[in-house]
């Protein structure tokens, strides 16, 4: 896991879908409190560049930002996205969710970054120098959360490991067992579609846990034919009550998938309550 750095995917089609997302449901708690208490588990460093050792292997922002940065179409949830990202990022530069959310907080909002890396961690409290309502932490996220999170207490929480370890499956599964804990909480947990099957058994195990009102989208970009490692990403949304959110993450899945698609025969996105 310490050898992780999401350098070698920043950018790409999976943080196109989380941030615009991400984005989307921060302004949206903005509107319902005065103060938001933000936890970002998984944080990396929060800025990336493109021309560098790690965006430059796998060059991933192609299948991603640099297919919608120039979108031109309706979708105001894409365009809030694109506007941040212009607003935020320096040239050649592609913002991490640490950023972003600096950004878009408001001064009253206290912002939590969790980072074990400890190079990445360095780099982060670089990158959020500027900010004053900030708190970086060189720790497991899932430890923090788990230890510090005060249940009387309501926070917004993005959950956003890399996977590269079976473990951070069974760490979501655990958080979701133990959901009364958080029942105050906001949360947004990102996750890779590996393989579709597999992926289907996962979302499966949700469904048997009962919990109520669990927005899922998912968004397959590469089809099941492919022997490539992610086919997609989803996220699971909890906690978040407001009915034009299905509608808005119905709209946005359908225009976000006809332009990061990469092939024609892949699966449709699906938004739904699990």
């Amino acid at each position: 896991m310490l050898s992780y750095k999401h350098g070698f995917h920043a950018g790409n089609h999976a943080d196109v879908l989380k941030h615009t997302v991400l984005i989307y449901l921060y302004n949206l708690a903005k509107k319902h409190n005065k103060s938001i208490s933000y936890i970002d588990t998984h944080s990396g460093n929060g800025l990336y560049k493109y021309i560098s050792q790690y965006m430059e292997k796998n060059k991933e922002y192609i299948h991603g930002i640099k297919k919608i940065e120039k979108y031109v179409g309706e979708n105001k949830l894409i365009k809030k996205y694109l506007n941040i990202i212009k607003i935020v990022s320096k040239n050649n530069f592609y913002p991490g969710s640490p950023l972003i959310i600096s950004n878009i907080s408001h001064n009253s909002d206290k912002l939590y970054f969790c980072e074990l890396h400890n190079n990445e961690f360095s780099n982060l409290k670089k990158n959020l120098k500027q900010f004053t309502n900030i708190k970086n932490i060189n720790a497991d996220g899932f430890e923090y959360i788990e230890k510090k999170l005060d249940s009387d207490k309501s926070y917004f929480i993005l959950i956003d490991p890399s996977y590269e370890i079976k473990d951070d499956f069974i760490k979501i599964n655990n958080i979701l067992d133990n959901i009364e804990k958080y029942k105050k909480s906001k949360i947004l947990i990102w996750y890779p579609i590996l393989n579709y099957d597999d992926n289907d058994k996962f979302i499966e195990n949700l469904r048997k846990k009962g919990i109520g009102r669990i927005i899922n989208l998912e968004m397959p970009i590469i089809s099941n034919i492919e022997e490539r490692v992610m086919k997609g990403s989803g996220l699971l949304i909890i906690n978040f009550k407001e009915n034009k959110i299905f509608r808005d993450l119905k709209a946005l899945s359908k225009e976000l998938h006809f332009y990061l698609k990469q092939n024609d025969d892949v699966y449709n996105p699906k938004v739904r309550y699990l």
